[in-house]
């Protein structure tokens, strides 16, 4: 790439591509969300994504170059269940004039995923949350979700590896949990139910690796990221580590059906096991569903937690009980109900 000796900060672009005028389609105006890792813009019918120059123990985008890496893997992965809902990849540009500009102008100075915006009232999370939950859309969705699971690449673990990679997450949920303050005694104790499970089923788990389960999965399968149109779309993979990708599919739908249940529905996680079942003649046993979704709430608790360490103390205000809240369904699950 091209250097440039003015290399905007953060705030300048995000103050660009929150103004209308800068896009190349109509809009009045530019909604604007912050997450975690990224800035998000909605412009009219399309959506604009920019890496935040951050790192983390799993990724660093804190050079341009590596952003554009990441947009371009963005891109890529989620054709498998977002289909044309990706566009592609933009360039932002420094013009000669000082000034910012999108659609190849200018020198590079960083990079946007562009999306099709999708329907709100379509989002599967946002249907949970009032009520309006189309279930033969939620049938579809699995529908997806189970051929693509059923048609993946099998990825090799034998037994053994499969059991230490999920002890070693346990283990690893524990110690950044304890890290950030959180009351050791209950996070012992979800994370003992985690470890017992696992050793009480351990022949069941090691089956699902051998049996050839394990697939490269979408790895971040939540109800806001699952639109119910027609056909129905799944964005927003984990796009920067193949490893965290590589799961059971039992795993991620487990996870999902846990989103769903947080949120207040029940009938969403039997109708994606459901139809998983009837497609790809696989019945993943109670045990192992409890565990994956007691499993995956201590992630989201660890997950949660990490926003203590934003510099804003008001986005920091909910997260210690968004994190003790996830503890508490791991604790649920962790007991083995078969729920």
């Amino acid at each position: 790439m091209a250097e440039t000796s003015r290399l905007p900060e953060i705030e300048e672009k995000v103050a660009f591509l929150s103004d209308a005028a800068s896009y190349p389609v109509e809009a009045d105006s530019v909604e604007v969300q912050e997450t975690h890792m990224s800035w998000v813009f909605l412009v009219g019918p399309r959506v604009y994504k920019l890496k935040k120059p951050v790192a983390r123990q799993l990724f660093d985008f804190t050079t341009v170059d590596n952003r554009y890496k990441n947009c371009v893997e963005e891109a890529r992965l989620n054709i498998r269940l977002g289909g044309d809902t990706y566009i592609g990849v933009e360039q932002l540009g420094v013009l000669a004039g000082g000034g910012l500009a999108l659609g190849g102008q200018g020198i590079p100075v960083d990079w946007l995923v562009v999306m099709r915006r999708l329907p709100a009232a379509s989002m599967l999370e946002m249907q949970i949350k009032s009520s309006a939950v189309e279930y033969q859309r939620v049938r579809d969705a699995a529908e997806l979700l189970a051929r693509f699971y059923d048609s993946a690449a099998s990825v090799q673990l034998s037994g053994e590896q499969y059991l230490e990679r999920l002890r070693r997450g346990i283990s690893e949920n524990y110690r950044q949990l304890t890290d950030y303050s959180l009351p050791e005694d209950r996070v012992r104790s979800v994370c003992d139910q985690q470890m017992t499970l696992l050793g009480k089923h351990s022949v069941q788990f090691a089956d699902r690796a051998t049996a050839g389960r394990l697939v490269e999965a979408h790895g971040d399968l939540r109800p806001e990221h699952v639109c119910l149109t027609d056909p129905p779309v799944v964005i927003d993979c984990l796009e920067f580590s193949r490893d965290l990708r590589i799961r059971d599919p039992a795993d991620e739908l487990a996870f999902l059906a846990m989103e769903c249940q947080k949120l207040g529905d029940e009938k969403v996680g039997r109708i994606l096991f459901e139809v998983y079942g009837q497609i790809t003649g696989d019945e993943p046993e109670a045990c192992l569903v409890d565990f994956y979704k007691a499993y995956r709430a201590s992630e989201r608790a660890r997950l949660a937690i990490w926003h203590l360490d934003d510099d804003d103390q008001e986005r920091r205000g909910p997260w210690r009980q968004k994190a003790l809240d996830y503890l508490a369904i791991a604790s649920h699950h962790g007991e083995g109900s078969g729920s």
